[in-house]
């Protein structure tokens, strides 16, 4: 096993982990057809074909020893594409996951770093099931010196799964193990991802894609899908479904990158990225690398994504922004993107062709399908970080790359771009409809992030005047104590022990936008405005109107044809927005900005739903993990 390349070296797919095998690691043999096979001997498969994922390293560090890595049967598919045909026409039944978190140094754009695997995988293994199915995991913490959660974002799970540190369960403390063991609602589907929710493990790699398929109706027949048929599930009519985890990516290790941050030299400028990650692979000048901070850079050429396109297919690409601090734009030069959804939620089809949608912010998902005019001869995949976080320069980054399709192409950038504005799409009216004209309570809050003198000047993210941190003492989940014994970095607001539509007003002070999440619920977004000038906050309880509104209108005027149900939402600088949600998930739910950094700066609240009348909840939650 190695943690650097060394000359001859072949990357190659082996079971679930992939290694990097010199010539002594394995024996070739050729099959029937002429082709090469190859037997790893470290574990019992062979070796379909190899790879130019370079950047991809042996993972099997567990406390400084070698461990074997699970066999998965479903290793030798490829990793990007989807497997629907495997759970639409099925029951609903349950699945279990071992799951073995260990980190190592990999090359994932070129550049060597220490990132966390799953199983030996970076990113970690692709959740495929169904709306109904059980999923039972058992997390395994093998790090030697660093606790874990695991966050299934956009899933309305049972409070104590929801996997955030010191609110709705402990720690995975290393050498322990967790079972996360949750059901999917039967209204739920769509592009969901799970990430850490402890730390920083996030900007480090423990992260990866989780898909909902929604079950095809009873009279569907099974094989249908390539058939392009027009059943309510496959309406779109594709053929494939892809799945691609997008976001930036920093070169040193997150800790420091936080340090950085967490300095008064800083000025509260977040730390701009270095690279970007497409599904783990990504293609970083080695050149650029900034000499304050050398790294150790391997080129690798962007044609090694690979992403091998047919453009006779139809394909559903469903892609997760994972990054720590931009959103970005993707587009496919001149083919035509439908969008279909966001955060998991049907919008109302599109009525022009465009070939970029954007801005994706961290946390939020979109699928689309992609269909591509014969007459193209080339096919890029473009990728436009948004730089409006980018308060200073950073050298090292290429803040627009473009990948080719396959082999065959160059990597072109588009020309005439169409764009769609995620954030001008409604959701369809199926999902409208179930939004009321007011809500029952209302609740306003205000944030920012403060460079205070107390604080030696550094920046903390605020809720109205408090800076969340982790419950201190006593050490444990929030949802398992009752409220008084919360220590006073816990600012939250209740909406009662009974589940009630719930109008939330979050202003941002900040000179920086936010993309703010939700955890255990979607909400409706009635209005989000920003200010030319002033500070552009709302509060209904005073203001006649709200800012950006037409004069006379109030709060229950809002424009309920144009809302959308997202669970992550982008507020702008210096404004505000109106969220509406029906608060029916029993349990203590966090609500923070998605930028990494933001949130372990304090940017977060909590929101205490539907405690009993005693002050607790039916399912108390546990810190309870097995070794």
């Amino acid at each position: 096993m190695r943690s650097s390349l060394s000359a001859g070296v072949v990357a190659r797919t082996c079971c679930r982990a992939r290694f990097f095998l010199d010539e002594g690691d394995h024996h070739m043999r050729f099959t029937s057809a002429g082709t090469v096979r190859y037997r790893c001997q470290y574990c019992d498969c062979d070796l379909l074909k190899s790879t130019k994922l370079g950047a991809l390293l042996p993972s099997s560090r567990y406390h400084g020893k070698t461990v074997s890595i699970p066999h998965d049967p479903d290793a030798l598919r490829p990793r990007i594409e989807l497997h629907p045909e495997d759970h639409i026409y099925r029951e609903p039944s349950t699945q279990h996951l071992d799951w073995l978190v260990t980190s190592d140094y990999l090359r994932p754009d070129g550049v060597l770093k220490r990132v966390y695997l799953i199983n030996g995988l970076f990113p970690g293994p692709t959740v495929e099931t169904r709306s109904g199915d059980r999923l039972v995991i058992t997390v395994t913490n093998a790090l030697e010196d660093e606790s874990i959660t695991i966050h299934w974002h956009g899933l309305h799970v049972k409070h104590s799964m929801d996997g955030a540190a010191g609110v709705t369960q402990c720690v995975i403390s290393p050498g322990t193990k967790f079972v996360y063991n949750f059901t999917i609602p039967d209204d739920q589907s769509g592009t969901f991802w799970y990430h850490a929710h402890s730390g920083l493990a996030r900007a480090d790699g423990l992260y990866g894609g989780f898909v909902v398929h929604a079950p095809a109706s009873k009279s569907t027949v099974r094989g249908l899908l390539s058939a392009r048929h027009s059943n309510e599930v496959h309406r779109h009519r594709y053929d494939k479904e892809l799945l691609l985890l997008i976001g930036d990516w920093y070169h040193q290790p997150a800790e420091d990158v936080m340090a950085w941050y967490m300095r008064a030299a800083s000025f509260g400028n977040e730390p701009v990225p270095d690279s970007l990650l497409i599904n783990g692979f990504g293609s970083f000048d080695c050149s650029m690398a900034v000499p304050a901070r050398p790294v150790n850079c391997i080129m690798q050429e962007s044609d090694a994504l690979n992403l091998d396109l047919d453009r006779t297919t139809v394909y559903r690409i469903r892609v997760v922004n994972t990054g720590s601090l931009a959103g970005f734009t993707l587009a496919f030069g001149q083919e035509n993107m439908e969008l279909v959804q966001i955060d998991s939620v049907d919008v109302e089809p599109q009525r022009q062709n465009v070939n970029a949608l954007g801005i994706l912010h961290p946390g939020q998902r979109m699928d689309f399908i992609l269909r591509s005019p014969s007459e193209n001869t080339q096919f890029s995949l473009f990728i436009q970080l948004d730089e409006e976080c980018f308060k200073y320069p950073n050298p090292a980054l290429a803040p627009n790359q473009t990948f080719p399709i396959n082999a065959a192409n160059t990597p072109q950038q588009p020309i005439n771009t169409i764009h769609l504005d995620l954030s001008d799409v409604p959701s369809s009216n199926k999902v409208l409809s179930s939004l009321p004209a007011t809500a029952q309570q209302t609740h306003v809050v205000y944030t920012r992030v403060q460079k205070l003198a107390k604080n030696s000047n550094t920046p903390y993210g605020y809720f109205n005047h408090t800076s969340w941190r982790p419950q201190s003492e006593p050490s444990a989940a929030l949802v398992a104590l009752p409220r008084e014994k919360w220590d006073k970095q816990q600012f939250s607001l209740s909406t009662g022990d009974k589940a009630e539509w719930v109008d939330l007003v979050v202003n941002n002070l900040d000179d920086s936008p936010h993309p703010f999440h939700l955890h255990g619920h979607h909400f409706y977004i009635l209005q989000v405005y920003q200010a030319p000038i002033g500070w552009g906050s709302y509060n209904p309880f005073s203001d006649p109107h709200p800012p950006g509104s037409a004069p006379g209108s109030n709060r229950s005027s809002y424009d309920l044809t144009k809302a959308t149900l997202r669970d992550t939402v982008y507020i702008p600088s210096r404004g505000y927005a109106v969220l509406r949600f029906r608060a029916d998930n029993p349990g203590v739910w966090m609500f923070h900005c998605h930028i990494l950094w933001h949130l372990a700066s304090g940017m977060a609240m909590l929101v205490d739903v539907m405690r009993d009348e005693q002050g607790s909840f039916v399912d108390g939650g546990s810190c309870l993990s097995t070794g």
